[in-house]
């Protein structure tokens, strides 16, 4: 399978205090329904596989039943995000230093606002499209 390819959009930054003038791009992916699928389907299996090998344990074998139904809820809520956030830079408004900001791992859904901080003032900052 390939990589779905990357897009970019500008948004606008603020921080938590209040001031704003920052600006910025964020770098998203819409992965295929098929891309999407085997992912989720390889989290349902490692919380099958997890699920059925504490099962006969006692007393752990609820912590198997309740780990199998989050890992089916995180395979669901990836088969539903079409938009991936993979990456956002700017420019900070509190201090005014260049960078990128850290927005997860790469598997996080594209929801707006975005919070996040800078990693030279660690100043709160939100994340709004133009």
């Amino acid at each position: 399978m390939t990589a779905a390819p990357i897009h970019r959009a500008t948004i606008s930054i603020a921080s938590v205090s209040g001031k704003t003038g920052g600006s910025g791009t964020i770098e998203f992916a819409q992965p295929s329904l098929g891309h999407r699928l085997s992912r989720a389907a390889l989290l349902f299996l490692v919380g099958a596989v997890c699920g059925a090998l504490l099962l006969p344990v006692p007393l752990i074998h609820l912590f198997g039943i309740f780990f199998f139904v989050a890992m089916t809820g995180l395979a669901a809520k990836r088969v539903m995000t079409r938009r991936v956030l993979k990456g956002a830079s700017g420019t900070c408004p509190a201090c005014g230093s260049e960078g990128r900001f850290f927005v997860g791992f790469g598997g996080r859904g594209l929801k707006f606002p975005i919070t996040t901080h800078c990693k030279h003032c660690q100043v709160g900052l939100r994340l709004h499209p133009t």
